[in-house]
């Protein structure tokens, strides 16, 4: 995962939101390891259903190992 893919994470592996999280990564903001699981803070636009960005930014802490980039 690298700053301008689109990445895709199910609920249960990112704090905090519901559904599965389908972001365009603009900045990776810390990575630390907690309970043994490697997690990662970014930054970045939820891209909707149709394809286009979210007009803010928002924040969000992920399970690094569920990640799947689905466009880079």
């Amino acid at each position: 995962m690298n700053v301008g893919d689109t990445i895709r994470v199910p609920e249960k592996d990112y704090a905090f939101g519901s559904g599965t999280l389908t972001m365009k990564v603009e900045e990776v903001v810390s990575t630390a390891s907690a309970g043994g699981e490697r997690w990662a803070e970014l930054r970045g636009r939820d891209v909707r259903p149709d394809g286009s960005l979210a007009p803010t930014q928002r924040y969000a802490s992920v399970r690094v190992s569920a990640i799947t980039v689905v466009s880079g």
